[in-house]
């Protein structure tokens, strides 16, 4: 009987926990709606949809004009785009882009829940929700509908298997990640090799589990390697996603290491200390405590304790959270969300090496505070990101509406901003747009069309812009004969809060015409001379 009621309680408390995680992850995206955290999942669901309506096997992006994705064809997100097919079958982008979100927001919660549980951590629901909110900017991404929620829940999950699974289990994670986003193949092959190190040190200071739960070295390499060549082969067009695979890394890592001021999405700049701290305060005091109580563990041989895989799995999550933090400090903040997330797998292996019986008070009272001050700061940061970095999930869709019922279908649409593409793709794809996602692949095209592009998203220039950077080694062009003749726009879609200069010169120049006008946006006709 006394077992019994243990079970219930036991059962009771994983549902609380369970329902704590997702009611997490439910208010979340409720305190969005009705907006959406980012816009490139518009195009995500757009590209899904364009799959609908046409060919699973056709990768080509014609609707990107300037670009080389719409010159060679290929998608570096293709296994991402078929996991979106059933949202975007719904048929309605605001509703698909939040069923796919929480979604996606769920899975990464309840595989953190499980990979806890399967290493014997206790009330595991309750550390996989201040994971999620353990930094608010972080958790903001985690509500996006983008693949990098994908390919970190199978980055925590490949950790936790490589020191408690089978090759195979390598091989599916590495395939996983790879094929659904090409971009981050490198994770799994370098999550292995630092298994590999944290490994040998472990088992010669701890010995050799009986049985040794851990993935063999010379299985585990060989199957990350092998999963990375399937997630790329596993695709209709591989040699030209490859092709756009090596301008996304090698062309825009060699672009960013100039002066040249090339417009990129805020995620791949480094982010700096104060930043660090400002946004990340309250993680960055815990992953350092963190950091003090395994280095103290380890130095008085206390690390037995967990025994030779959880010993294993905490130091080489420490050690790829650390590696992370570098890599955002100096070169993209995005890395930021593996810093956070392998820096709170480790945290309950590191409390578990602490005496909490005889931890006094004053110290459970300040951790309380802590818990509660962060919790109140991370609401209201979240309300900042919610005001001020979401979108609406209607987000250009009027002015999609009124193209696809008054254009001519393939007329050429010139955005002023590189992300208006995703919106304007998603709900409309009679007409054609520029660029097709990150501008790197612009400037791949053609940098000449880049920089008259450039001129004119910044502001800098009106009446005229220019095809190098700076335009004294360049030639300077009529903006309306760039418009209609370089880029071949019929149409032009311009958000005067964003570009107040540019929204002036079409609106008072005689030779366009302004057609529509939603709260946010305006659209102009290109007029013959």
């Amino acid at each position: 009987m006394a077992g019994g009621e243990a079970h219930i309680v036991t059962g009771r408390a994983s549902a609380l926990q369970l329902g704590v995680v997702f009611g997490v992850v439910a208010l979340g995206h409720l305190s969005m709606v009705p907006n959406v955290a980012d816009l490139d999942g518009f195009y995500h669901i757009g590209h899904a949809a364009a799959y609908l309506e046409g060919s699973l096997l056709d990768t080509s992006l014609p609707w990107a004009t300037r670009s080389v994705i719409g010159d060679v064809g290929g998608d570096l997100w293709w296994g991402f785009h078929v996991l979106l097919l059933p949202f975007a079958a719904l048929g309605s982008i605001p509703v698909g882009l939040l069923a796919a979100a929480v979604v996606l927001t769920a899975t990464l919660g309840l595989t953190f829940v499980r990979l806890l549980q399967r290493h014997g951590i206790e009330h595991a629901g309750w550390w996989a929700a201040l994971f999620l909110v353990a930094v608010p900017n972080v958790f903001f991404r985690h509500l996006m509908v983008r693949p990098h929620v994908i390919s970190l829940t199978a980055s925590l999950a490949l950790v936790s298997m490589l020191v408690r699974g089978r090759w195979w289990h390598v091989l599916l994670l590495s395939t996983l990640i790879a094929w659904v986003h090409l971009s981050l193949f490198w994770i799994a092959p370098v999550l292995v090799c630092a298994y590999a190190v944290i490994r040998v040190p472990v088992t010669v200071l701890l010995g050799r589990e009986q049985p040794d739960t851990g993935v063999p070295i010379r299985q585990a390499l060989p199957a990350a390697f092998a999963g990375l060549l399937l997630g790329w082969l596993l695709r209709p067009d591989p040699l030209p996603t490859a092709a756009l695979l090596n301008i996304q890394l090698v062309q825009l890592f060699a672009q960013k290491a100039t002066d040249q001021p090339l417009t990129f999405a805020a995620e791949l700049a480094p982010i700096g200390v104060r930043e660090l701290i400002a946004t990340c305060w309250s993680f960055t005091l815990a992953w350092l405590v963190t950091m003090a109580i395994t280095a103290r563990a380890a130095w008085r041989g206390e690390l037995a304790r967990l025994g030779q895989s959880r010993a294993t799995l905490t130091l080489l999550a420490l050690a790829v959270s650390c590696a992370f933090l570098v890599l955002a400090l100096a070169s993209a903040r995005r890395a930021l969300e593996q810093w956070v997330a392998f820096g709170m797998l480790a945290m309950p292996f590191a409390w578990s090496l602490l005496d909490r019986r005889g931890m006094r008070a004053g110290v459970r009272v300040a951790i309380i505070a802590l818990l509660v001050g962060h919790l109140a700061w991370g609401a209201n940061r979240h309300r900042l990101n919610r005001q001020h970095v979401s979108f609406p999930a209607t987000t250009l869709a009027a002015v999609a509406d009124y193209l696809r019922e008054n254009s001519e279908p393939g007329d050429i649409v010139f955005h002023a901003r590189w992300d208006n593409f995703g919106p304007l793709f998603a709900h409309n794809r009679a007409n054609r747009y520029l660029g097709g996602m990150d501008p790197i692949f612009q400037y791949a095209h053609d940098p000449a069309s880049y920089w008259e592009f450039f001129y004119l998203s910044t502001d800098m220039t009106t009446e005229w812009t220019c095809d190098a950077y700076p335009c004294m080694q360049g030639v300077a062009t009529d903006t309306h004969e760039a418009l209609r003749d370089h880029f071949g726009a019929r149409w032009v879609v311009v958000e005067p809060y964003r570009n107040p200069r540019f929204s002036l010169y079409l609106l008072n120049d005689e030779r366009y015409t302004l057609a529509f006008e939603s709260q946010s946006a305006a659209l102009f006709e290109v007029l013959p001379e």
